[in-house]
């Protein structure tokens, strides 16, 4: 998605989360910082982590250089924002609204678009839902506001929108239900279309059937060896196995289809490794998706 924007000259900051992730190198990069580093035209990407987080938010709102992180004071506010769970969670998304509100000196948004690969659906609603829960410890004074600031970027669903991403497989489907049905039931967040990653397309032409069913025989392998080498058995049935694959992942589709409230984006899977590559094909399927 942030490829397909800075393509389309959309100023792109992408955000990872996840610190074992590899969105840097998905995009042509090495491993990148705090800080947002360029890594293709109009695209940025920075990596989020907790500490950072927390250093940041002491500089910015209460003025706290790094090197006073040795004072008594500094060990309360790492126990209040590393050892509470809603504090921890809200610094991490109080980090992308900052950049969301950071602005170029004519006023202009420095970011068009912030796309962030976020936590697993597991982790992903505690964050997201952080600063509302810590509205309610909090009356007034500048803590306050900027929790109002962050809650009303979250849920605002010009701004703000949360994209589920699910395979074809019996456990992520239900994860993925269960994390729609309760954004839905519990929260304010708006939904974005839900992506189904690594699907296998079917044998569903006569002619691709017909070819592997020739290829099969051992008569057209052995007169097709000269041409294709040997092991056209061992072809025949990885795409046997494939078709097999995408077969039993159908009956998953279509229940994560049926369920979900937004549309569901199939994305085929590129056996690839992790890359710029891969990612350029992974576009270019997004873009074919409409």
């Amino acid at each position: 998605m942030a490829l397909i924007a800075a393509r389309r000259g959309v100023r792109v900051l992408a955000v990872e989360v996840d610190a074992k992730g590899d969105l840097p190198e998905a995009l042509g990069h090495p491993a990148v910082g705090f800080q947002p580093v360029v890594v293709q035209r109009n695209l940025s990407v920075l990596a989020l982590h907790p500490e950072d987080s927390f250093q940041e938010y002491l500089a910015i709102f209460f003025k706290v250089p790094r090197f006073t992180r040795l004072t008594p004071l500094a060990g309360v506010f790492d126990f209040v924002a590393t050892g509470v769970p809603g504090p921890r969670d809200m610094l991490m998304v109080g980090k992308i609204a900052h950049e969301e509100r950071r602005r170029e000196g004519d006023g202009e948004p420095i970011w068009d678009l912030i796309v962030v690969d976020a936590t697993s659906s597991g982790q992903i609603l505690p964050q997201l839902t952080a600063a509302r829960s810590m509205r309610r410890l909090l009356r007034g004074g500048m803590l306050r506001s900027q929790v109002d600031f962050v809650d009303a970027m979250v849920t605002n669903h010009r701004k703000t929108a949360l994209c589920i991403c699910a395979l074809p497989e019996e456990m992520p489907v239900a994860e993925a239900l269960e994390l729609h049905d309760e954004v839905v039931r519990d929260t304010d967040i708006g939904l974005g279309p839900c992506f189904l990653n690594r699907g296998l397309a079917p044998l569903s032409a006569p002619r691709q059937r017909r070819l592997v069913e020739l290829l099969a025989d051992p008569a057209t392998a052995r007169a097709a060896a000269p041409v294709l080498g040997e092991g056209v058995d061992r072809l025949v049935a990885g795409v046997r196995f494939a078709d097999d694959l995408s077969h039993l992942a159908q009956p998953f589709a279509r229940r994560l289809s049926t369920r979900m409230s937004v549309p569901v984006v199939a994305v085929p899977l590129v056996a690839a490794r992790s890359g710029l590559a891969t990612t350029r094909a992974v576009a270019a399927a997004l873009e074919a998706a409409g």
